[in-house]
């Protein structure tokens, strides 16, 4: 029996090692605990950005399940599907996500939620460890949202509850909208799932922890080498399809790119999944398709 799950790690490490050399095999040792995060920890995230033509998306019909946006008077609801250790920290979190204007979409399963979708405008913040210091602030172009902060839980998986909840952000998104989502490199069926939604890569933040010390990369998609931010961390804003690095004091200044939540159509009441083709409608986003008034690069 020890011999027999000897060889399957060995093997395990093995694929590992062909699909990303050293570095990936370090990463999977780390994140499954083979030393103290606060010794050593290395992490690659990705920031996707949603590409290519408007798809058509069939759902099969899930009727004990509904869609609608979340408030504050939830956020009980939400915690409780989330295993979390400090479920304070995460309450002051959420909330304060509602109070700067950041939506929320919840999945129910009859009167539980099932899962929750953050959708993030004007700021998103990437973090390794729930916002205390291993953090990347990114700001956001007009009109524009970054998924964030997802979960579904364990027992409602595999039945494209995260797509649905995209697509319900989508098409309530005024026109014009890009959307990005940040992955780490090791969630495969994150990956996975954006992909089929149509995003692709445009940039991977690598996070090096040493005992006190936080290093900082930043790699573009179509760049060869890495971008080191040793003596200082950047302002970073995604611009279309790439990711800007802006340090603190330049003559850059970005507008004030929050949309306004008036400009989204949420609806009030809740929506029924229903026995239809969801669709992802061309509302001239610059990655996937463009209106007259605005036209905009999209991916190569």
């Amino acid at each position: 029996m020890a011999s027999s799950l000897l060889w399957y790690r060995l093997k395990r490490i093995l694929a590992h090692y062909r699909a990303g050399g050293f570095t990936r095999v370090l990463k999977h040792l780390l994140h499954y605990g083979c030393v103290h995060h606060w010794v050593l920890w290395l992490a690659d995230i990705w920031i996707l950005g949603l590409a290519g033509a408007p798809t058509t998306k069939t759902f099969p019909p899930l009727t004990r399940y509904t869609l609608r946006l979340a408030t504050e008077s939830d956020l009980n609801a939400i915690l409780t599907c989330v295993p979390v250790a400090d479920r304070n920290h995460l309450d002051r979190l959420f909330r304060k996500f509602f109070h700067e204007g950041h939506r929320c979409v919840v999945v129910l399963f009859d009167s539980h939620v099932a899962g929750h979708l953050w959708a993030f405008t004007g700021e998103y913040v990437i973090t390794l460890d729930d916002y205390y210091r291993s953090n990347l602030s990114v700001r956001l172009p007009p009109n524009a949202v970054f998924f964030g902060n997802a979960y579904v839980g364990a027992a409602h998986r595999g039945q494209g509850l995260y797509q649905r909840m995209s697509l319900y952000i989508m098409q309530r998104c005024p026109p014009g909208a890009y959307f990005y989502t940040s992955v780490s490199d090791l969630n495969a069926p994150s990956l996975a799932v954006n992909h089929k939604l149509g995003f692709k890569e445009l940039a991977i933040v690598r996070f090096i922890h040493v005992f006190p010390r936080t290093l900082l990369y930043i790699r573009a998609n179509a760049a060869h080498g890495w971008r080191s931010f040793r003596a200082r961390k950047p302002d970073t804003a995604l611009d279309g399809t790439r990711l800007r690095t802006i340090f603190q004091g330049s003559p850059y200044s970005a507008p004030d790119n929050r949309v306004s939540t008036a400009a989204l159509r949420w609806p009030r009441g809740p929506m029924r999944i229903r026995r239809d083709r969801r669709r992802i409608t061309a509302m001239g986003r610059s990655v996937l398709s463009t209106s007259p008034q605005a036209r905009r690069p999209g991916f190569r």
